[in-house]
């Protein structure tokens, strides 16, 4: 155990100091250049290949199949411009800053807006109301003043398809392809060179599939290219997306808050996340999903990060949130979490009934 943690674990910092030694934090968090560019060299290689079957003139149920592969591929690829854009990927910032723009390509992101909604915002007061937007829950008074179809899209949002819709509306128009949002928009000029970029990404990954399509398959007509090569993998890609940060910080056991004084370093980053096991084929996916240690530590390179989190269960296992992803697993988060209570620290119902027990201990 490092040094004075005993001491420390009382007062519940979760700070990297807390639950790593020195050595052990310089481990972690050290950068390959070459393990980092392999994989992602990898994952494009993959990616590409994966387009490439969607749009070929092969059987319809195998293109989308290799479709849905593809979506799978632009979710692997974001994770390492995740990374990229916390600088934890590759030694050099300038570097990381690069390959996270080529990273945000199949995902039409903005490398700097993802930095204004992720790293500042996000990372700044995980699970801060009013601070962090991501997945935030509604109140039920706040439920209450919203008009009809407000009312009806939380309600879609926070049922089994809610991921399905979630991030086009909420996050990739107005935040992270172009600085629309009222985070973003005070500094557009920051956001320019990153939004032209993307968006000329974007139209080129258009016409290569269309230009694929028009090689591999000549007699399909263009909309079905564009379905099979683009608008499927993206809409897979927009679903693990919003499913993923849905889950990470879901459940009923995970803490919200609407007052910055209750809201601390430990509730907001050990509590306020989860560790969600999913199968050992969902690779870079299953890694990411190791999430407290992220939030935790976010210079910890996501081929790093089992390791950091089996360090950081050790010392605060009992107040993390850790689960494995089953179907009744996900039910029991979405039947749950509709409204919280923030007062009493408890999920509720549309009605406002709790649905869980208090999420903060009493002495949080």
């Amino acid at each position: 155990m490092p040094d004075g943690q005993a001491a420390v674990r009382g007062r519940k910092a979760g700070t990297p100091s807390t639950w790593l030694t020195k050595g052990e934090r310089a481990e972690f968090t050290r950068l390959s250049l070459a393990r980092g560019v392999g994989l992602l060299a990898l994952y494009f290689v993959l990616y590409y290949a994966t387009m490439v079957g969607a749009v070929a003139e092969l059987p319809l149920i195998v293109n989308a199949l290799l479709g849905v592969l593809n979506g799978a591929m632009i979710g692997m690829i974001f994770i390492i411009g995740h990374d990229c854009a916390h600088c934890a990927y590759v030694p050099g910032r300038r570097l990381n800053w690069w390959l996270g723009r080529l990273a945000f390509i199949p995902c039409a992101h903005s490398i700097s807006l993802w930095d204004v909604v992720h790293n500042k915002t996000h990372h700044a007061r995980t699970n801060l109301k009013g601070f962090d937007y991501v997945w935030a829950p509604m109140s039920k008074a706040e439920y209450d003043a919203h008009g009809p179809i407000r009312r009806f899209m939380e309600r879609v949002y926070r049922g089994p398809l809610g991921p399905v819709v979630y991030y086009y509306p909420q996050f990739w128009l107005s935040r992270l392809l172009l600085p629309l949002a009222p985070d973003s928009r005070c500094e557009w000029r920051r956001h320019v060179f990153d939004s032209i970029f993307v968006i000329t990404a974007l139209a080129a990954t258009i016409a290569l599939v269309v230009s694929l399509g028009r090689w591999l398959a000549p007699e399909r007509p263009t909309w079905l290219v564009l379905l099979l090569g683009w608008a499927v993998p993206y809409a897979v890609w927009n679903y693990l997306m919003a499913f993923s940060i849905y889950i990470q910080h879901t459940h009923p056991r995970v803490p919200w808050f609407d007052n910055e004084a209750e809201w601390t370093f430990y509730n907001g980053n050990i509590r306020g996340t989860t560790h969600v096991e999913l199968p050992k084929f969902t690779t870079l996916l299953r890694d990411v999903h190791e999430h407290p240690a992220h939030h935790a530590l976010p210079s910890v390179p996501v081929y790093k990060l089992p390791e950091a989190e089996s360090r950081l269960l050790q010392a605060f296992g009992a107040d993390v949130v850790k689960y494995r992803m089953t179907p009744s697993a996900y039910r029991e988060v979405y039947r749950a979490c509709k409204l919280y209570d923030f007062r009493n620290h408890v999920w509720t119902d549309f009605d406002g009934m709790p649905t869980s027990a208090r999420t903060l201990p009493a002495e949080a």
